[in-house]
Order: structure tokens, then C-alpha cells, then sequence
């Protein structure tokens, strides 16, 4: 188990502290949704899309016998109190002739071809493994594809440098270039991560008849003088905050950058939004404990629940 952890930290802290684009495909690639939800590709383009459809994170677009097929989907669902918000609700991992159903209200389960299965699990000859790391789902490939999944809203999908530039999908095809993101299934380039969902939806998953691949009503970014505001509200300023902040032994560890920017998007959606704030903060804690730094309290100056 400790194992599982350390090697788990190693791949989310590389895809969390790469500096920029890279002209070659990194050892390991990280791809990422998190929260209402904030998206990450394997060569660190970031981008926010709103669709509660089901959608390909990614695949194997180029299949060989030293490279099986594999595809990962993610059903974004609703929040119920705002409709405006969507989140991972489901995991769905297809390969080796399996197909991995991890849902969010079924803590600690998953389903194996549409039947309920304890974890821990081992299949094929061990070639899929499936295990439960924290409060984590993690599923494992002897080909080096790792899926964990927290049962509520953050996914991270990572993979080998011998998959670069062979994946496509929402998680882009992991070719060490940033310019071609938005890729669809014709090799096309998308217009806007909207047209790019619409491309990428898995167009035969029950329940999704009345899904939507954009956001309704008042999705717009906030005004940037909205935003010098709210930069200034304690939900996300201690994010940065290196002097005083609960997060101060962590920035050089892992780079804030990004859940604050993503903290902020949140927090422009008003009150409702606190919870994914909370979330947001967690995840980030998550990642300071598991690289070994400590954070101290920070729930009760965020108005968090314990």
C-alpha cells in the first residue's frame, strides 16, 4: 500500500509541478478533472468545460500488440442545487475485455461487468488490478495505465511514456506539444473545448438522452474587476499566501497556480459554489501530505466542514 501511494504521488506531482510545454513527452503523463470540473491533459493545457454527457478522457487511438486497447470515460453529472455546475458522477474503464464501472455513490465498490465487486481485485492474470488507497479507487494495468478516482469528483488518469503521442481524447494525445489540445476523432482541431466535448461524447450511454454538452444560463468568466475582488476573499488568497498562509511549506512542492485560478472560477458562482471550494482546498491538501509536507488548518478559516 505505502508503495501504491509513493508511486502515485510521483505521477500527480509531475503533471502539478511541470513549468510549461515540452518538446518532449515527460516520462510519465498526468491527465486530470477535477471540481465544477477543471480539466488537465497529458501535456499540461488546462481548460474548464460544463457538459453532463459522457465523455472519452481518453484511449488508444493506435492499437498494436504491445499497446491493447484501452478507453476511459467520464459521465460528468449536475450538481442538484445548481445546474449550471457538473462533476465526475462516473468512471467507466474498458480494457482487457472488462469493463470497470466506478460510481460516486457506491463508496468502496466498484462494478465488473455490471455486478458489484469488493475491492481489492485482481484480473487476468493480475494485468488489472484494482485497489482502494485512502478515501481512492485506484485501478492499475500491467501496461502502466493508472485510473483513480475519489468516488465524488476528482479523476486522474496517468500513463507511461510508451503511450506518447499514441492516446487521444479529452486528455489530449500526449505528444509533448500544447498547440493541438483540442484535437477531435477526425484530427481536426476543435474551435472550442465546447465543439471538442460534443466530438468526444460517447454517443450510446443510457441516460444521456437529455444530456448537454454546454453550460446554461450565466457561465461567463467574471469581470476582471469581479475577480481583483474576490482575489482578495479568503477562500483563495491563502492559496498563494507564502508568508502566512495554511499552505506555505507546500507552494514549492506542488504549484498553486492553478487551484487558485480554479478556486477563483468556483467562487464567481456565489455562495452555492463553497462546497467545490472546499473540495478544491482538499485535493490540494491531498497533494502537499502525499509529497510529504505538512498543512496546517485551514477549515475553519475557509467556513469548511471537518
Amino acid at each position: 500500500m505505502r508503495m501504491l501511494l509513493s508511486s502515485f504521488v510521483v505521477l500527480l506531482l509531475s503533471g502539478l509541478c511541470s513549468a510549461g510545454p515540452a518538446t518532449v513527452p515527460p516520462k510519465i503523463g498526468t491527465c486530470w478533472a477535477m471540481g465544477d470540473p477543471h480539466y488537465r491533459t497529458f501535456d499540461g493545457h488546462y481548460y474548464s468545460f460544463m457538459g453532463n454527457c459522457t465523455y472519452i478522457m481518453t484511449k488508444n487511438c493506435h492499437v498494436d500488440k504491445d499497446h491493447p486497447a484501452f478507453e476511459v470515460q467520464a459521465k460528468n453529472v449536475e450538481d442538484r442545487a445548481n445546474s449550471q455546475v457538473t462533476s465526475v458522477g462516473m468512471v467507466t474503464v474498458k480494457v482487457y475485455g472488462v469493463n470497470i464501472d466506478i460510481v460516486s455513490s457506491e463508496f468502496g465498490l466498484v462494478r465488473v461487468n455490471f455486478q458489484l465487486w469488493n475491492l481489492p481485485i485482481s484480473l487476468d492474470n493480475g494485468k488489472l488490478k484494482l485497489s482502494q488507497s485512502g478515501f481512492s479507487v485506484v485501478l492499475e494495468t500491467d501496461f502502466g495505465l493508472m485510473v483513480q478516482y475519489d468516488w465524488l469528483k476528482f479523476l486522474v488518469v496517468t500513463m507511461p511514456s510508451s503511450l506518447a503521442g499514441k492516446v487521444c481524447g479529452m486528455c489530449g494525445n500526449f505528444n509533448g506539444k500544447q498547440d493541438d489540445e483540442l484535437t477531435t476523432p477526425s484530427g481536426s482541431l476543435a474551435s472550442n473545448v465546447v465543439a471538442l466535448g460534443k466530438s468526444w461524447r460517447v454517443s450510446d450511454k443510457g441516460g444521456d438522452a437529455y444530456c448537454r454538452d454546454e453550460c446554461t444560463g450565466q457561465c461567463e468568466n467574471c469581470e476582471s474587476g469581479l475577480v481583483k475582488h474576490l482575489e482578495r476573499e479568503i477562500f483563495c488568497t491563502f492559496l498563494t499566501d507564502i508568508m502566512n498562509g495554511p499552505f506555505k511549506n507546500c507552494h514549492a512542492a506542488v504549484d498553486p497556480k492553478i487551484f487558485h485560478e480554479n478556486c477563483l472560477h468556483d467562487l464567481c458562482r456565489g455562495e452555492i459554489m463553497k462546497t467545490y471550494i472546499c473540495d478544491t482546498l482538499q485535493v490540494y491538501t491531498d497533494a502537499c501530505q502525499r509529497a510529504g509536507i505538512i498543512v496546517y488548518n485551514w477549515r475553519g478559516i475557509a467556513h469548511c466542514r471537518e
